[in-house]
């Protein structure tokens, strides 16, 4: 994102519209897509290559980077991992930290890390002569734990530590310089049927938490709360005879509570031999969590590299959203 940009959206913030609004709220505002009074709208955005991809629809199958949809995902996981994520999207540049450590007898156990940048901001005195440097970041600390209930059926959670903060250097005004931080619970199950192994199926309520409070409780904001579920389908065996071609096909429906919208997100994920992946899909939430997106994996040995690319533009800048990451499993 270029430094006018930023700018203009740092500026635009001030006191509780910074906190409970956020920097990302102009794109997801104009697209109707979340009320007025939600916070924490970083927890909104699509995390990692493969679910920028897929358009979102990544609630049902298993994979790393579920686990912020849905962290029942995460039991089926059976390696160690060490996965990053990074995000370059013209409101926001953000880099998430995972690792994931199985147990056979206890589990699935996930610990994640995420640091926001919304840029700098250069603080002026009444004459317009720079007097500082204001920084507006978000932080976001996630502990998920998963585990099979029974046969087929797993369940997870996670628990978010979320902080968003202005820090000065230099000298500022009165109104610059805060943190404001809430805490939220995502739940989840995953159903994996026996008698029907191509279909796995899964479902989330999201960001359950505290209302984030900047300046007093009338100005409180809601977290983010999504009720989310999902289906995922391997169609290529109906056309395909050969074992090393299959073909996902993924959908999940999201709905606000708040306001009741819903809409719907659906990838197609190839994989020729578990080896390479080609993936493509849409999703319906607008703005930048929104529009079509394609992108390619790739596994070889104990590495997994996925890219992404979103074809859908932010109203403040041109630029389309891009995400990479990489897995080392141990």
């Amino acid at each position: 994102m270029n430094g006018r940009v930023r700018r203009g959206i740092a500026s635009a913030s001030g006191a509780v519209c910074i906190g409970l609004a956020a920097p990302a709220r102009p794109a997801l505002a104009q697209s109707g897509e979340v009320p007025a009074r939600e916070c924490c709208l970083e927890l909104l955005f699509t995390i990692g290559g493969r679910a920028l991809a897929l358009g979102d629809a990544v609630a049902a199958r298993t994979s790393p980077g579920s686990l912020f949809v849905n962290p029942a995902t995460l039991a089926n996981v059976h390696e160690d991992q060490l996965v990053v994520h990074n995000a370059d999207t013209s409101i926001e540049k953000s880099n998430t930290f995972s690792v994931i450590v199985r147990s056979e007898v206890a589990g699935t156990f996930g610990l994640s890390y995420r640091l926001v940048d919304y840029g700098d901001q250069e603080a002026t005195d009444i004459n317009m002569i720079p007097t500082g440097t204001v920084s507006t970041l978000a932080h976001v600390l996630t502990a998920s734990y998963s585990t099979s209930v029974m046969s087929g059926l797993n369940a997870g959670v996670s628990y978010k530590l979320y902080q968003f903060r202005q820090d000065c250097r230099g000298f500022c005004n009165e109104a610059t310089g805060f943190s404001a931080t809430t805490h939220g619970l995502d739940l989840g199950v995953q159903y994996l049927p026996a008698a029907l192994p191509a279909l796995q199926l899964g479902a989330a309520v999201t960001h359950l938490g505290f209302a984030l409070q900047v300046v007093n409780s009338e100005q409180a904001s809601t977290m983010p709360v999504r009720l989310r579920a999902g289906a995922a389908y391997e169609a290529g065996h109906h056309f395909v005879a050969d074992s090393a071609i299959a073909v996902w096909t993924s959908a999940d429906m999201v709905v606000n509570p708040h306001d009741g919208r819903t809409y719907l997100n659906v990838g197609v994920d190839l994989s020729l031999d578990q080896t390479i992946f080609l993936r493509g899909g849409y999703g319906g939430g607008g703005g930048l969590t929104g529009g079509a997106a394609a992108g390619v994996g790739i596994r070889y040995g104990r590495f997994d590299v996925d890219v992404a690319k979103s074809f859908v533009s932010s109203p403040v800048d041109e630029s389309d959203p891009a995400q990479i990451s990489f897995a080392v499993h141990f």
